[in-house]
């Protein structure tokens, strides 16, 4: 035991320990929302005590705790990380291995009290749901051959006290492979769920947007003879002309603005899920005043 888990240890000792009424409701609801043990399927894992006792740790060390210490309290305000913690959990994973075919889903969730939160738990769940059905079905039909695989992973891409995305990212290897992304915004000081076409005056920032793109898949491909993106009457694939109001994007940490396309959205299979970004000087002019703080 170091010398600060010793303070902490005495300063608790110390201090009225008496669990609040509102604590107790926290670990009924969170023992409540534990998922229940689902019935067995050959290969797939499933451990209900670990997720359980995991669960109980983490309600502990960011709920109980510092509700009980004020001493632990203040110390979880000077992790960093902390607020990007309680913000985001891992609520599921789908798990399935027989050698020929796998799948592997992480189901996160946004924790908050707002129907923003409500919105990416429900579509989030709508569509890893969706990709385990789909996994069992095909792997009925194929009768135990082939190969197959679907992945899910997240990450936190913002979490700022304006602004939150998450990005989910999909991974499905069939006969072929496709892989693509699902992007969620929230602004915090508005409150509610952004696309990209809400951050525009008008609609003409697809034709601002579509020019930077095509701009910078030229230059690409006259660096890189192995760049191949569907632009300069492409014969191959369907022309890229230009953006959607839901197009994938974020913000980097610079303030500029990053489009995101899937696979084979605007170039063979080869370039990946490309990204391009858009200088902020480029779209100041034409960005709504709401999010003029953002970019800076």
């Amino acid at each position: 035991m170091n010398d600060f888990d010793k303070y902490l240890k005495k300063q608790a000792q110390n201090e009225n320990t008496e669990v609040p009424e509102s604590v107790h409701r926290k670990i009924e609801q969170t023992l409540t929302l534990l998922p229940e043990k689902e019935s067995t399927i050959k290969h797939i894992r499933v451990f209900p005590r670990i997720a359980a006792a995991a669960a109980c740790l983490v309600f502990v060390m960011l709920f109980l705790l510092p509700n009980v210490s004020v001493t632990y309290a203040k110390a979880l305000e000077q992790i960093p990380v902390i607020g990007e913690i309680v913000r985001v959990v891992t609520v599921r994973n789908y798990f399935y291995s027989d050698g020929k075919h796998e799948m592997d889903i992480d189901v996160p969730k946004v924790e908050g009290d707002d129907s923003s939160a409500d919105y990416i738990n429900k579509d989030v769940s709508a569509l890893t749901t969706a990709l385990v059905n789909q996994f069992y079905k095909d792997l009925e039909l194929s009768n135990n051959s082939g190969y197959g695989s679907v992945n899910v992973d997240y990450e936190v891409v913002s979490n700022t006290q304006r602004w939150f995305t998450l990005k989910l990212h999909v991974t499905e290897i069939a006969a072929s492979s496709n892989s693509y992304y699902v992007f969620y915004h929230i602004d915090k000081k508005l409150g509610k769920i952004v696309e990209l076409g809400d951050l525009f005056k008008t609609d003409a920032y697809t034709d601002v947007l579509a020019m930077q793109i095509k701009k910078q898949m030229k230059e690409r491909m006259a660096q890189d003879k192995n760049a191949v993106y569907w632009v300069n009457d492409s014969e191959i694939g369907e022309e890229f002309s230009c953006v959607k109001a839901d197009s994938n994007f974020y913000w980097n940490e610079d303030g500029d603005l990053v489009i995101v396309f899937d696979k084979y959205e605007v170039g063979p299979g080869s370039m990946g899920t490309p990204e391009f970004v858009i200088e902020k000087e480029r779209i100041k002019n034409i960005l709504k005043p709401d999010f003029h703080d953002i970019i800076g």
